[in-house]
């Protein structure tokens, strides 16, 4: 089988972090893999078994061929900066070392190289996404990952305050591509303060603006039956409903009546629909009268 290569990490970071060009030169030198440790900015926290012994065939028979970024920490030994997983499938390959890009660099360009490469894979979870993305806003802001959101949402209300800031995160935000800073704030960014269950649900494939649902649900038992019905196929509505009850209030029947009251809401309806909402009218209007 023949893998494709990747774009070399500088390729991207370039138009993120100044003085960045340099790593899309090729690796120059080859390192012992003794001598490598994972990055502490690594923003993977789970390397899927089947897809790694997927990865340690392909290395068995063509190497390593995206070399690893990686920084001196003094003693002849290296943090891994991007390339953890290839590191993890050349020890299950069997090989001794594999090529390296040596740069030295700060906590900001690292956290910013680790977490693009992670956004690189086509098999990253929601989560592991969403906490890189929250890292290159934090390396961006310069801020600990666990203000970044708070430190959005404060430019974002007042975007007159710092507009040389703001203009960073347009770039860093363009560059990475799939959505703004601004969408991801208010969107994305909240997976990760989901329970572990929901997180542990979205890492297994659940949407998570279905997991967003459910999160607001405080017992646990309660999340496990609408994480088993959002994974037998209900929808975000159904859901929602679920965690919702319209019936609790009567703000959703004024809401349904304003709409109703307007001329356009029937308008907007294909035939079978409108015709299917005015038999369920006169239906409501039956037991109405009948209640009376």
């Amino acid at each position: 089988m023949t893998r494709k290569t990747r774009p070399v990490i500088g390729a991207r970071l370039s138009g993120l972090v100044e003085g960045m060009d340099s790593l899309s030169q090729p690796a120059a030198t080859t390192l012992p893999l003794t001598r490598l440790q994972p990055g502490q900015f690594q923003p993977r926290s789970y390397f899927d078994p089947a897809s790694l012994d997927e990865l340690t065939r392909s290395v068995k028979e063509q190497g390593v061929l995206q070399p690893l970024l990686v920084r001196p920490l003094g003693g002849g030994n290296f943090e891994i900066v991007a390339g953890e997983r290839r590191w993890r499938a050349a020890q299950q390959a069997g090989l001794s070392e594999v090529p390296v890009l040596i740069r030295t660099l700060g906590d900001t360009e690292a956290r910013m190289a680790a977490a693009v490469e992670n956004l690189q894979r086509e098999n990253l979870n929601v989560i592991e996404e969403v906490r890189a993305r929250l890292q290159v806003a934090a390396a961006t802001l310069d801020v600990p990952e666990t203000e970044a959101v708070a430190r959005m949402f404060a430019l974002d209300r007042h975007p007159e305050s710092e507009p040389e800031l703001m203009a960073r995160l347009d770039t860093a935000f363009g560059a990475l591509g799939g959505e703004t800073w601004r969408s991801f704030i208010r969107n994305r960014a909240a997976v990760l303060n989901l329970s572990d269950d929901v997180q542990d649900a979205v890492r297994a494939g659940l949407d998570y603006r279905k997991a967003l649902i459910i999160g607001r649900v405080k017992q646990a038992e309660d999340r496990a039956e609408l994480i088993a019905q959002a994974q037998a196929g209900a929808t975000v509505q159904q859901l929602r409903d679920a965690v919702s009850p319209k019936g609790v209030t009567g703000g959703h029947w004024k809401s349904l009546a304003r709409r109703l009251g307007d001329p356009k809401t029937l308008g907007r309806l294909d035939v079978r629909k409108r015709e299917r909402a005015e038999k369920l009218l006169r239906q409501l209007e039956a037991l109405l009268t009948d209640s009376d």
